[in-house]
């Protein structure tokens, strides 16, 4: 579990084949990188933005299936599915965000 309280956590990369994780950012924020990490199967991140938000990163045609929570906040996913590995995100942004977006963007 990464957590950012009144801080961040900075930019984390996972290691090749992770299955899950969990960030939360409490009034801070951070940045999951994704992209160039092939995630194994099944990959699920949980997500908990509370007057803070979270970033994450994926290559271009991940395939990200997003469910959630959202009060007075975003949950988005930027990203363009094709045939990329498949990532599913549990995401709550209470007066917070959670962003998906391709890495470069």
């Amino acid at each position: 579990m990464n957590a950012a309280i009144f801080g961040g956590f900075g930019k984390r990369m996972l290691a090749s084949g992770w299955t899950k994780e969990t960030a939360l950012a409490f009034a801070g924020g951070g940045e999951f990188d994704l992209s160039e990490v092939t995630p194994g199967a099944g990959a699920q991140l949980t997500a908990i933005a509370v007057f803070g938000g979270i970033d994450i990163v994926v290559d271009e045609g991940t395939q990200v299936t997003m469910d959630g929570f959202s009060m007075f906040g975003s949950r988005e996913v930027e990203v363009v599915p094709t045939d990329g590995p498949a990532i599913h995100i549990r995401a709550y942004a209470i007066f917070g965000s959670v962003e998906v977006k391709v890495r470069g963007d």
